[in-house]
């Protein structure tokens, strides 16, 4: 008799060694993995049980029998030997940092703000240093990289709300910043010391640096490309490589990497060398959802933007085949369901804009409330943390839906910029 995948059992019956599959709420509404895990202990019984009221086993992962008790091993037994996670492994040759908050985005995003627009300023004169057939200077971009680096330590949400805001510039300069950030962002989410984020930062920039040598009518067409015209537009990867080697100073290697490699696919159907797995660097890897990401919730000449929830969605199901599953998932924890920045109106009809995420209960964030319940703007802005407010009769403010900006004529570019 085939014995069932998967079954539903209660937190008072779980047992260490049980897999858990699935749970009775969203994964990322709780700090569990979302790909699943085994329970090690009793102690992550009563977490679970914090969260859940029951959950969903995988008894062919389960060590424990579903239909018995789980029995002490035999004194004389030798333990298990614990095999190391590869990407923690991975992880751990870099001396990863535990980062924790130590601003609150109200007052970081002036500190985030004036660092994008010294970026913004050092963009326009790489791309006058280009025009005049000369290199990059490696030395400035560094000098204007490293505040947007020390803002994002402090806390990752002002500039996560930078990154989201589609009105600041043209695609090409918004996309290049943003690449950088989500780059950032994700690189402190795995706990990279602060040196290397600030090259992640620099890679992110230089990623499509080489596109202003590609003629502007193919950038542009709101056509199908051509053959012909898509091998013209990928060649933007070794024109950027040249222009990083030729750089003012000698480029890290690790930046070298991360512009060679960011188009290639964790299954190897990227380019330009279907490079795949671990096999492609890194910081690649971390730059090429950065990449995919920002580029499918902009507006293009070719494409209209997706929302954040679906673009989340649709890349975790990308997961293990376009990018690394663990790398996917550092960049929802980090990001979260509703980002910094999001327009919502809430079920007491009051709206507002998130501010903060509350790990373990990512529906529930921070709001800060803009317009009281008939939809007028409070003379002083007050945050409000949904995971510990209620309205009258005990019945929890929830989210009840995203608003698009310019929703009640709010613009959450210009509420605190």
């Amino acid at each position: 008799m085939t014995q069932l995948q998967s079954k539903k059992v209660y937190i008072h019956d779980l047992q260490p060694g049980m897999y858990v599959s699935g749970l009775d709420r969203p994964w990322l509404d709780t700090p569990f993995s979302l790909q699943g895990f085994m329970i090690r202990n009793h102690a992550e019984v009563k977490k679970l049980g914090f969260y859940c009221d029951y959950v969903f086993i995988d008894s062919t992962k389960s060590l424990a029998n579903l239909n018995i008790d789980v029995t002490p091993a035999p004194a004389n037994r030798r333990p298990r030997a614990v095999v190391a996670h590869p990407f923690k492994a991975e992880l751990a040759t870099h001396n990863p940092v535990n980062y924790s908050e130590q601003s609150s985005v109200t007052e970081e995003i002036q500190i985030a703000q004036g660092a994008y627009q010294n970026i913004r300023a050092e963009f326009d004169n790489i791309i006058s240093r280009i025009g005049r057939g000369k290199t990059l200077n490696i030395a400035q971009l560094s000098e204007v990289i490293n505040p947007l680096v020390d803002s994002i330590t402090r806390n990752p949400g002002a500039s996560i709300w930078l990154a989201r805001l589609k009105s600041q510039d043209s695609y090409t300069y918004r996309h290049c910043i943003a690449v950088a950030i989500w780059c950032t962002v994700i690189g402190r989410q795995i706990g990279l010391p602060k040196k290397e984020l600030a090259l992640l930062s620099m890679g992110g920039m230089l990623l499509d640096i080489g596109k202003l040598k590609i003629p502007a009518v193919i950038l542009n067409k709101n056509q199908q490309l051509s053959e012909r015209e898509f091998t013209l537009v990928k060649k933007h990867v070794d024109l950027s490589l040249k222009m990083a080697k030729e750089s003012s100073r000698i480029m890290p290697q690790a930046v070298i990497d991360m512009i060679a490699s960011h188009h290639e696919r964790f299954n190897g159907s990227g380019y330009p060398e279907g490079t795949k797995g671990t096999q492609i660097p890194l910081y690649a890897r971390i730059a090429a959802i950065a990449d995919c990401y920002d580029a499918i919730t902009s507006q293009r000449v070719y494409a209209k933007p997706i929302t954040h929830a679906l673009a989340i969605k649709q890349m975790y199901e990308w997961r293990g085949f376009d990018f690394q599953t663990e790398l996917i998932e550092a960049f929802i924890q980090a990001v979260g369901i509703y980002p910094t920045g999001t327009l919502v109106e809430l079920t007491s009809g009051e709206v507002g804009i998130v501010v903060k995420e509350n790990p373990g209960k990512r529906l529930r964030p921070q709001v800060l409330i803009i317009l009281d319940a008939d939809k007028q703007q409070l003379e002083d802005f007050t945050e409000m943390d949904l995971a510990a407010t209620t309205e009258a009769g005990n019945k929890p403010i929830e989210i009840a839906k995203t608003l698009e900006p310019g929703a009640f004529g709010l613009d959450p570019e210009t509420l605190y910029i």
